[in-house]
């Protein structure tokens, strides 16, 4: 007969290579799960009075404008202006392509967005984003020197 022993030295080896693959996959996991979110494309703001258009610059950095509202038009039927603009020279520049979020950076420690503006109705607010396992995006505005006098949003994406 024929036997074939299978020392302890093959069987620790085995179970070397075992642990070394199982922990490589666990390091492509975490990996994946702090890769940078692509969230470039149309969000619907949580109040659904706009649509605001996020791209990527050329720096790197996450900014986006104004593409769609649901009253466009003033009071008097012409195009809506950021009337509200502490700048008096700024108050005619219409709100449809106004660039409203801007200097939005990836964060891998945090998994998040952070260190960006979000500009509404005259008001600069500092803030995060984060995308949410839904798909939905997470915003946190803040009064930029008080953090915790602020604001949560949750814009959905529709393109």
């Amino acid at each position: 007969m024929l036997y074939i022993n299978l020392d302890s030295n093959y069987k620790i080896k085995s179970m070397k290579k075992a642990g070394l693959i199982a922990a490589f996959v666990m390091v492509l996991q975490m990996v994946a799960l702090a890769a940078e979110p692509n969230i470039a494309g149309v969000w619907m703001v949580g109040d659904k009075d706009y649509k605001i258009e996020l791209y990527r610059t050329a720096s790197g950095y996450i900014e986006g404008k104004v593409v769609w509202m649901k009253d466009p038009l003033d009071k008097n039927g012409k195009p809506r202006t950021d009337v509200d603009n502490d700048d008096p020279a700024k108050r005619n520049v219409p709100v449809m392509g106004l660039k409203t979020v801007y200097n939005f950076k990836w964060d891998e420690a945090s998994g998040e967005f952070i260190n960006g503006n979000v500009y509404k109705k005259g008001t600069v607010y500092c803030g995060k984003m984060k995308l949410n396992p839904d798909g939905t995006l997470h915003l946190r505005g803040y009064v930029c020197k008080v953090k915790f006098i602020g604001k949560s949003d949750t814009w959905t994406r529709v393109k």
